[in-house]
C-alpha cells in the first residue's frame, strides 16, 4: 500500500512536469491517469506478495527478489506490459528526460534494469528525433550526461524504496516477536497453572491413597482381632457357669488378642512407612498360616490351605570354577512380593475369613494361593449360605466396607477380583508383582 501511494506521487509529479515541457499535455494526462490506475491495481493484487518477500534478504531491499521472481515466471503478466507502454508513452511524449524517471515504479524489476530501461529509451527516442536534444557532439555529450542523470536517479529512487521496505519488514517482525513473545508468555503461564493444578491434584490421591492404606489396614488388622476377642469372650460367658476354667482360658486368649490388635496397628503403621519394600513369599505364607491358625483357634471351623506358589525365583546356574551358586542366593532370598501387597493379602484373607462366619455361617473353607514371577492369587470357598448374586452384587460390594477396599486396591493395582455363590461363597484376588 505504502509503495502504491509513492508510485503514483511520482506519477503525478511528472504529469505537473509535463503540462510545462511536453507538446502533448492533455496525451500526458491521459496516460499518467491510466498508469495509475494500473498501479493501484497492481498495489492490491500482486505488490503486497513482492513486498514480504522482497525483505527476506538484503538484495530484496533494492528489489532483487522481485527480479528473480519475474525471472523465474520467464514473461510479464498483462498488467506488467500495460505499464510499460504506458510509461515508455509517457516518457517519450513527456517533452523532458524528467518523464523517464517514472521507470522508477516498476518494482518488479531489479534497480539497475529498470535504470538501464529508461536510460536506453532515452537515447533511442533522441536519435529518431522523439527528443529534441541534437546530433552535435556537444549535445551528443549533453545527452550522454542526461542518460547518466536518468540512470541513477532511477536507481536512487529504488534504493530508498528498498530501503523503506526493509525498515517494513523488520518493524513487521518485531511487531511479530514481541507477539510471540507475549504468546509464549501467555502459553507459559497457562501451562504453569495447569502444572500447579495437576501437583494439587496428584498431592491430593497421594494422601486419599494413604487415608485409604490406613483405614484398610487397620480395619483389616485390628477390626478382625476385635471381632474375634469378642468372639471368644461370647463363648467364655456361655462356659463361665460350667466350665470355669475353659471361660478362664477363653478370656485370656481374648486378651491376648486385644494385645495383638495393638501390635497389629504397629505394624499396619510399619507397613505404611516401608510399603516400597519386597518381602518372600515365604513370610507370606506364614503370615497366612497364623491367621488361619487362629482363625481355628477361635471358630472351631475347618479350613484347608494349598499353597501352589513357588518360594524360589528362578533356576540359577551353577559355576563351580569360580565358587559361584546363583541356586543358593535364590533359595536364600526366595520370591518377592510387594509388601504392601502382602499385607493386602493377608488382611482380604482375614476379611473373607470372618465374613464366611458371619455371613454366611459357613463351617468348612479352603485357601488357595497361587502365582508365579508376574502375578500372584488369593482365592478362599466356604460351604455358607448367601443371597450374593449378579443382581445385588454391587449393591453388596458398595455397602460392606471390607469388600469395597478390596476391590479398590485391586483395581488400582492393575489386579481384578470376583466373587462367586454357587453351592457356596467364592472369593479370588488376584494382583501383579
Amino acid at each position: 500500500m505504502v509503495f502504491g501511494i509513492i508510485n503514483n506521487f511520482i506519477v503525478m509529479i511528472l504529469a505537473v512536469l509535463a503540462l510545462f515541457f511536453s507538446k502533448y499535455p492533455a496525451v500526458c494526462l491521459v496516460l499518467a491517469g491510466a498508469l495509475m490506475v494500473v498501479l493501484t491495481y497492481s498495489t492490491f493484487f500482486v505488490d503486497d506478495e513482492l513486498s514480504e518477500t522482497d525483505s527476506d534478504s538484503e538484495e530484496g531491499a533494492a528489489g532483487g527478489i522481485r527480479a528473480h521472481i519475474f525471472a523465474e515466471r520467464g514473461s510479464f503478466t498483462t498488467a506488467e506490459v500495460l505499464k510499460l507502454l504506458l510509461a515508455g508513452g509517457f516518457s517519450v511524449l513527456s517533452g523532458s528526460f524528467a518523464g523517464y524517471f517514472v521507470f522508477a515504479v516498476f518494482d518488479i524489476f531489479r534497480p539497475w534494469f529498470a535504470a538501464y530501461i529508461a536510460m536506453m529509451l532515452f537515447f533511442i527516442a533522441n536519435l529518431l528525433g522523439l527528443v529534441g536534444v541534437g546530433h552535435s557532439g556537444r549535445e551528443v555529450a549533453m545527452m550522454i550526461v542526461l542518460g547518466s542523470i536518468i540512470y541513477f536517479s532511477v536507481m536512487i529512487v529504488r534504493i530508498l524504496k528498498g530501503l523503506v521496505r526493509r525498515q517494513q519488514r523488520r518493524a513487521a517482525l518485531e511487531r511479530q516477536r514481541i507477539q510471540n513473545s507475549n504468546l509464549n508468555e501467555m502459553h507459559e503461564k497457562r501451562l504453569n497453572r495447569e502444572l500447579t493444578k495437576q501437583n494439587y491434584l496428584a498431592d491430593k490421591n497421594a494422601r486419599l491413597v494413604e487415608r485409604e492404606n490406613i483405614s484398610r489396614n487397620i480395619h483389616n488388622s485390628v477390626g478382625h482381632s476385635i471381632t474375634a476377642a469378642i468372639m471368644t469372650l461370647d463363648a467364655a460367658d456361655m462356659l463361665y457357669d460350667v466350665k470355669p476354667d475353659e471361660a478362664r482360658k477363653r478370656m485370656n486368649d481374648a486378651n491376648e488378642r486385644i494385645r495383638g490388635s495393638l501390635e497389629s496397628i504397629r505394624r499396619a503403621v510399619r507397613t505404611l512407612d516401608d510399603e516400597a519394600g519386597t518381602m518372600p513369599v515365604s513370610d507370606l505364607k506364614a503370615a497366612m498360616d497364623g491367621i488361619i491358625d487362629d482363625f481355628v483357634m477361635d471358630t472351631e471351623r475347618h479350613v484347608d490351605r494349598i499353597y501352589d506358589v513357588p518360594d524360589i525365583q528362578g533356576a540359577g546356574t551353577h559355576d563351580v570354577e569360580n565358587g559361584r551358586d546363583d541356586v543358593n542366593d535364590e533359595r536364600k532370598n526366595g520370591l518377592q512380593i510387594p509388601r504392601e501387597h502382602a499385607e493386602f493379602l493377608t488382611g482380604v484373607l482375614e476379611e473373607l475369613l470372618t465374613n464366611g462366619v458371619k455371613h454366611g455361617g459357613a463351617t468348612k473353607f479352603v485357601v488357595i494361593l497361587t502365582g508365579d514371577s508376574a502375578h500372584i492369587k488369593l482365592e478362599v470357598k466356604d460351604n455358607g449360605r448367601s443371597d450374593f448374586g449378579e443382581a445385588n452384587s454391587k449393591a453388596r460390594i458398595e455397602k460392606g466396607f471390607g469388600v469395597k477396599k478390596i476391590v479398590s486396591y485391586a483395581e488400582r493395582c492393575g489386579g481384578k477380583t470376583g466373587f462367586v455363590n454357587d453351592e457356596g461363597f467364592r472369593a479370588f484376588v488376584e494382583l501383579p508383582v
